[in-house]
């Protein structure tokens, strides 16, 4: 019977004493083409394993782009919107104490004041919570409630709709200071809520005899865990920094370990391998060693890989969207990113052109009046003071 090599010999050299370790850097991409399966016909198990193997390539690469295409664009978004809305937050804080200075005048009556102050409620709610508290001070003196008292019942209103989804209380009798802290809660209910459920199901599952197929799944899982406890080890065996007394070497192996640790935290079997390639403790045979004797336990491992992939990739489009302004699935590229900047950029400076005519307007008390009376007639079915004009 034919063995192959061990993967990880007990005399696999340490990566200080090899010479050139520190240039044998590999492309992006190697340890994925040394475990790919190329060669004569393919079992099911191995087409499997090659598309798994693929996708999470893609899906890494895919993650990449999608930051790098963020970071791109940021500075020009920035510039060119940037001064657009500072000058839009500096036109409604001049509206919001322009139209507090006349309510201080007479001549107006009871429901142009009210009208007045909805407005400037209204200006002043967005600045503050950008950290104006000039303006928290003054929405505060128009409202019957102040924008602490709005946040807590908001928070009250939230924890009430959560606790009914999760059909239990989230342990703060005394409420959550913040609606970010109040979901943060409400999260970590539901993952103990979910692995809960999960162990209620694995000890059902365990209390019978287990079929073949969950025995095999379960020999699979040790598997994979047992190969990535190998590689881990032997890199730690071999890069730990504690051991290298040369200034130069100790901080290349530092920063290696802190990769190490990183992809071993996340079950990345692509990156420690491609670490066990960048510290030349492995060849490309080896790798592929690895993948013939190893598939079923390294199947496994890509599809965990995948899934946490698939996952952090919408996490990441999210953000990117909801950072730039576009609506949630719509399509991301640099194409679309520049068209949404162009018009978030004509409608500030449609914006900033009727904020400019508005403050010229209410200088005059009968221009003023007149204007408070086209914010009540907007087109709508009730006064909405976070409708008027873009200014909300």
């Amino acid at each position: 019977m034919h063995h192959q090599a061990p993967l990880f010999p007990d005399n696999a050299p340490d990566a200080s004493a090899t010479s050139t370790s520190a240039d044998k850097l590999t492309e992006p991409g190697t340890a994925v083409t040394a475990l790919k399966f190329t060669s004569g016909q393919l079992s099911p198990e191995q087409q499997r394993f090659n598309k798994l193997l693929t996708r999470t390539e893609k899906l890494a690469r895919k993650i990449e782009t999608t930051r790098a295409l963020a970071d791109t664009h940021r500075p020009m978004h920035g510039a060119t919107l940037g001064p657009l809305l500072t000058e839009r937050s500096a036109l409604m804080r001049n509206m919001a104490l322009r139209l507090d200075e006349r309510l201080q005048r007479k001549g107006l009556t009871a429901k142009q004041k009210r009208m007045a102050s909805e407005i400037i409620c209204s200006l002043a709610a967005g600045l503050a919570m950008a950290g104006d508290a000039a303006m928290q001070q003054l929405h505060d003196a128009h409202s019957d409630e102040t924008l602490a008292e709005q946040e807590k019942s908001a928070v009250a209103d939230m924890q009430e709709l959560m606790e009914d989804i999760l059909g239990k209380p989230l342990g703060d009798t005394q409420g959550f200071e913040s609606l970010q802290e109040m979901l943060q809660a409400s999260m970590k209910q539901m993952h103990e809520h979910n692995r809960a459920q999960e162990e209620a199901r694995a000890t059902h599952k365990g209390r019978g005899k287990k079929s073949a197929r969950q025995q095999q799944s379960e020999q699979q899982a040790q598997d994979a865990n047992g190969a990535l406890r190998t590689i881990y080890r032997q890199l730690v065996s071999a890069l730990h920094p504690d051991r290298e007394s040369d200034t130069h070497e100790h901080s290349r192996k530092t920063a290696l370990m802190k990769d190490v640790n990183a992809a071993y935290e996340r079950r990345d079997l692509l990156a420690l391998l491609q670490l066990q390639l960048r510290a030349a403790l492995a060849d490309g045979e080896m790798v592929a060693n690895l993948a013939r004797e190893k598939i079923m336990a390294l199947t496994v491992l890509l599809k965990e890989r995948a899934e946490v992939l698939t996952r952090e990739l919408r996490e990441i489009e999210m953000h990117t969207l909801s950072e730039f302004g576009l609506p949630p699935y719509a399509p991301l590229s640099a194409a679309s990113l520049k068209r949404a900047m162009v018009e978030q950029q004509q409608n500030l400076q449609a914006d900033v052109v009727m904020m400019k005519r508005d403050l010229q307007r209410v200088q005059e008390d009968a221009e003023f009046k007149r204007w408070l009376r086209e914010q009540r007639q907007a087109p709508q079915d009730d006064f909405d003071p976070f409708e008027l004009h873009g200014y909300f």
